[in-house]
């Protein structure tokens, strides 16, 4: 069925954190897990490319990540290798789905996704993306549907996109 099988992380969402740091993860994307054949187990660690956001993924995923690290450097003892396997692999944390659908995110990842009260939900097929949805919006490069997208996603729980509550 390609793209259009609801084993891929499409869409988007917003949800708070809670006062315990629980986060409910969206149906659509526990979905996509279980038709994975991944169990209640969600990997998150840093986002790609550097972006400031969490990267969450089951273990499918992670074959295929260390298959494109592999092919990126082989069996070098280039410095970098081993950066980029600390990074994707050093810095990932495996964290259950409680039967509510929510994960616990500890301070670890909270402070490294720089999240705070709320996260913006991105699919990305293989994987998704958890933002703090302020910082989303100050990226300069995102395009302007996208940005009138999260506004009103904001808007709609009465939150201000341009002013992010203090903690």
């Amino acid at each position: 069925m390609g793209l259009l099988s609801n084993e891929y992380f499409l869409g988007f969402g917003l949800n708070a954190v809670d006062a315990k740091s629980r986060l409910s993860i969206p149906a659509d994307y526990r979905d996509a897990l279980g038709a994975r054949g991944s169990d209640k187990s969600l990997y998150i660690g840093p986002g790609h490319g550097g972006a400031d956001c969490l990267l969450a993924y089951d273990k499918r995923y992670i074959s295929q990540a260390a298959r494109e690290h592999v092919e990126r450097f082989g069996s070098t003892s280039e410095r970098a290798r081993f950066d980029e396997a600390g990074l994707l692999f050093g810095s990932a944390a495996n964290v259950k789905i409680d039967d509510a659908g929510r994960i616990v995110l500890s301070t670890a990842m909270k402070s490294l996704g720089d999240i705070g009260s709320h996260v913006w939900f991105v699919g990305g097929l293989e994987w998704f993306e958890m933002w703090n949805p302020w910082r989303y919006l100050a990226r300069s490069d995102l395009d302007l549907r996208i940005a009138r997208l999260v506004r009103a996603e904001m808007a709609a729980r009465g939150l201000d996109p341009d002013k992010e509550p203090s903690a």
